[in-house]
């Protein structure tokens, strides 16, 4: 090979490693974006939902104190919880949050961040309903967010003869419930609380706990996971998430 001809291809190489980089974790994606997009489903208080017009909650003050720690502006795209996994796996989003619990059917197509907060499991009903568990429920309709697979996998463990019925809308459910089309609703503890407030017709009971708590879900393999780990230790040791608990819960 000639100078001229070797110069031109020691040139080549440098311009590639330039564009690409040493793939560590954190020269990927994103890396020159300063923007991060994170999913939600804002119908889930209080992790997720509209305060005058504003998304709000415990899980969109995070997402923005991560987005600081990892220098970008988090920007949010609010659908329905059913959507979430896939607009992951297509790459429509950075990651998503919103009350996620891992599962195990989840994590075969996606991967998860350490948990940040641990909940139970409600099964919210009107006053004067009988069932305040999962075993004492028979042929009755309960109702569950579509998508949420730890819900359903729970109800076929610990109710099989129930027929679930999957809504996009937590707050549909709720209004499902009080017009008798549903006998039940099965959800996190946290928000049923929350609804039960707002509607005293309602009533609600701890039926079991969250085997992982909650997470934020991001594309298999993506190096964001380790960069968010890493914001959410931080987060911890100065104390900033135990404010942000004691804010929402």
């Amino acid at each position: 090979m000639n100078n001229c001809l070797r110069k031109r291809s020691y040139a080549l190489i440098i311009s590639v490693f330039a564009l690409f980089g040493c793939d560590d974790g954190r020269q990927n994606e994103n890396s020159s974006n300063v923007i991060i997009k994170i999913a939600t489903c804002a119908d889930y208080p209080p992790f997720t939902y509209y305060r005058d017009g504003n998304l709000a909650g415990l899980d969109i003050e995070l997402c923005q104190l991560l987005a600081q720690e990892l220098g970008k502006t988090v920007v949010f795209e609010d659908m329905q919880f059913g959507a979430i996994l896939v607009s992951i796996q297509d790459g429509i989003v950075d990651a998503a949050i919103g009350a996620i619990e891992p599962s195990k059917e989840k994590r075969k197509n996606c991967d998860f961040t350490d948990s940040y907060c641990r909940a139970g499991y409600a099964l919210v009903r009107k006053k004067d309903a009988k069932a305040t568990s999962l075993e004492q429920l028979t042929r009755n309709k309960v109702a569950y967010q579509n998508g949420s697979l730890c819900h359903l996998a729970l109800l076929r463990e610990k109710a099989p003869l129930v027929e679930p019925i999957a809504m996009d809308k937590m707050n549909s459910a709720i209004e499902t419930l009080k017009a008798g089309h549903v006998d039940y609703i099965l959800m996190d503890e946290i928000p049923a609380k929350e609804f039960c407030k707002k509607n005293n017709q309602l009533t609600c009971s701890f039926v079991a706990e969250s085997k992982e708590g909650y997470a934020l879900m991001l594309r298999k393999g993506s190096p964001l996971r380790t960069r968010l780990n890493e914001a959410l230790k931080k987060l911890e040791s100065e104390g900033k998430l135990k404010k942000i608990m004691a804010k929402y819960l």
